[in-house]
């Protein structure tokens, strides 16, 4: 008998026509490992997913904001009203803006000096205790409080009828008929609107500063989300119905970030448009997808998690993305537009509201803030700001 053939590997065949062998176990292996890979793909695009649901929903989530206290004191001398802080969150931010920890504030002035890791700046009206090791924090809203208590106003509040009951707002009374209705951006509140109203009482507008759904002390939604304004704007135009159901001949609508959004959607609005007789808008959002985008790039969140999470926020909370973007709807602006915008503005990007009024240059009256950050235009340069608020308003009838 003739020796025994050895049994022959199995032969496979490459993409490219070649012939390699592998041992059977081999094989296995290999189906082992490209399983272990899918699961782990499957894994991570879970994960990914699973982050992205979670981020959509804090951006629908209800936040109400509060001071914070990322900065601390390394000392302070209250007699020569000086205070050195050390580096961090807005601590070198050009302006006056109040200085807020546990227990007390001040207002916070000029940068007189900088070294690596400290601040020195003036600080005056120091209430509370003040001293080295205490954590604070820079608030761009330099009032807290009231009209009254705040500005020495006359206010009274009264309940605006929506279709969720009666939203809270302070009306302030004034010489014209012409109505400033004064709007926050999310989370915020009607103190936000505070350091205008000095300027606008002056000039003698009456105005109407407003709360609208899930505010503090405002009805909330059935679902508990916000609706980053979709729904929100609606509250709104329920404080035009109310200032022209108390005589104002028109209004202008005055509308802080998310505030400045909705005060451009009630402007469109058929049924408020010929009520409208100017908008002010105050470091506006004028589009939500790219004010995630560029949040995301801020902080070096790939730009694909951020697409995925602008497709889970509209789909989880009903919005059409179209609606925001204002640069689309400029075109059927009718009325004169102010639009102050912070060069340093960390939430929504600057450049939106220079291509806003680049496109509509003959209404758009645009005024950038050197260094100034989301909301703190009157903070970094209050000149400027009221300058530019007298020099708009002293022309409408």
């Amino acid at each position: 008998m003739g020796r025994q053939q050895q049994a022959k590997p199995r032969s496979h065949t490459t993409l490219g026509g070649s012939l390699a062998t592998y041992p059977r176990g081999t094989a296995r292996r290999y189906r082992q490992v490209a399983f272990a890979l899918a699961l782990l793909l499957a894994a991570l695009a879970s994960g990914v997913f699973a982050a992205a649901w979670y981020a959509s929903g804090r951006f629908m989530a209800i936040v109400h904001v509060h001071d914070a206290y990322p900065l601390r004191v390394a000392a302070i001398d209250a007699h020569r009203g000086i205070v050195i802080l050390d580096r961090g969150p807005d601590a070198a931010e050009p302006g006056s803006f109040r200085l807020a920890w546990h227990g007390g504030q001040a207002l916070l002035g000029a940068v007189l000096s900088l070294t690596h890791g400290t601040v020195t700046r003036r600080v005056s009206n120091v209430q509370g205790r003040l001293a080295a090791g205490t954590a604070v924090g820079i608030e761009p809203d330099l009032y807290t409080g009231d009209p009254l208590t705040a500005l020495h106003l006359e206010f009274s509040t009264v309940s605006v009828p929506t279709s969720l009951g009666g939203m809270p707002a302070w009306y302030l009374p004034g010489r014209h008929s012409t109505w400033v209705i004064l709007v926050h951006g999310l989370g915020g509140s009607r103190a936000d609107t505070l350091p205008a109203m000095p300027i606008l009482h002056a000039l003698g507008y009456p105005m109407l500063a407003i709360s609208y759904r899930n505010d503090t002390g405002a009805p909330q939604t059935p679902d508990h989300h916000n609706h980053l304004g979709a729904s929100e704007w609606h509250d709104l135009a329920a404080a035009v119905n109310y200032a022209l159901s108390h005589n104002a001949s028109g209004v202008v609508l005055y509308g802080y970030s998310l505030g400045g959004s909705m005060a451009l959607m009630a402007a469109r609005d058929p049924a408020i448009r010929p009520h409208v007789r100017a908008v002010v808008l105050d470091s506006p959002l004028l589009d939500w997808p790219a004010t995630i985008d560029y949040a995301a790039h801020r902080h070096g969140i790939p730009g694909a998690f951020a697409l995925l999470t602008e497709a889970l926020l509209a789909y989880r909370a009903h919005i059409d993305y179209g609606q925001f973007d204002q640069l689309e709807h400029e075109s059927q602006l009718r009325v004169p537009v102010l639009l102050f915008q912070g060069t340093a503005d960390t939430v929504v990007p600057p450049h939106l509201a220079a291509q806003f009024a680049h496109n509509r240059p003959g209404l758009v009256s645009y005024v950038p803030v050197a260094g100034a950050d989301h909301a703190s235009a009157i903070d970094t340069d209050p000149s400027i700001y009221k300058a530019a608020l007298v020099r708009f308003l002293a022309v409408l009838p």
